[in-house]
């Protein structure tokens, strides 16, 4: 066992073994990108989100995950108007997902 071990660990040290993660999307970006991050901001009933990357489903639910609220959402940095009544919500946007609080 500790042959293998050693033999391993030799050719990882020498780059033989070398590999390198790759995005499904795009085989030629590297995983360890990240892209512009989103920026998600609520100032009374308008909801800003910024660097979008791509169309997606805005869904808003509330504490009891109770869907109130969706709609499709273009890539880039858009406003939306909401009409929510006051309390906390969860908004989610394809993977990402954020509290909000309407007061």
């Amino acid at each position: 066992m500790k042959h293998f071990y050693v033999i391993l660990l030799t050719a990882l040290l020498s780059g033989g073994m070398g590999f390198s993660l790759l995005s499904q999307e795009n085989p030629r970006r590297s995983i360890m990108e990240t892209p512009e991050k989103v920026n998600i901001k609520l100032s009374e009933n308008r909801l800003t989100i910024e660097n979008l990357p791509k169309d997606d489903i805005l869904e808003i639910y509330n504490i009891m995950g109770v869907k109130v609220y969706s709609r499709r959402v273009k890539a880039g940095t858009n406003e939306y108007l909401l009409s929510l009544s006051k309390g906390f919500y969860i908004l989610k946007i394809g993977k990402i997902t954020k509290k909000i609080a309407i007061s």
